[in-house]
């Protein structure tokens, strides 16, 4: 099982680097990885810090099965 979430469900109006709708996804096989992956990509790409919204990037964690 892989769990995962979409940055745009976070941030809803986030652009990337091409100044597109941010399509990220963090995945991990862990809940803790996942919010890892995700407050790294928040404060690198889009200069947020994640650390308050941890219980949302949890809230927003789903997982698939592969």
């Amino acid at each position: 099982m892989v769990k995962f979430a979409r940055c745009n469900s976070l941030l809803s109006l986030a652009m990337d680097a091409s100044g597109k709708g941010c399509r990220y996804v963090a995945k991990a096989d862990t809940e803790d990885g996942v919010v890892k992956d995700m407050d790294q990509h928040m404060q690198t790409v889009h200069q947020v810090e994640a650390g308050d919204m941890n219980a949302n990037i949890s809230a927003a964690t789903k997982t698939t099965r592969g």
